[in-house]
């Protein structure tokens, strides 16, 4: 288990493990973070994540 901590502010943003990809908006400064935990690297960025191929297909309202 790994906790993220904001860039800007040092605030705790989330906690996550192996495969956590997510972005994440910090509560105190709004800031957004993208995370990236991989193994025992956890990758903590500005730039927000690449989508992949598969996500990039519009979403089914009324599915």
């Amino acid at each position: 288990m790994k906790y993220v901590m904001c860039p800007h502010c040092g605030r705790r943003l989330c906690r996550g493990e192996v495969g956590t990809k997510v972005e994440v908006e910090c509560s105190k400064c709004g800031k957004l973070a993208s995370v990236f935990i991989n193994g025992d690297n956890l990758l903590v960025s500005e730039k927000p994540l690449a989508m992949d191929d598969q996500d990039k297909q519009p979403i089914r309202k009324n599915a």
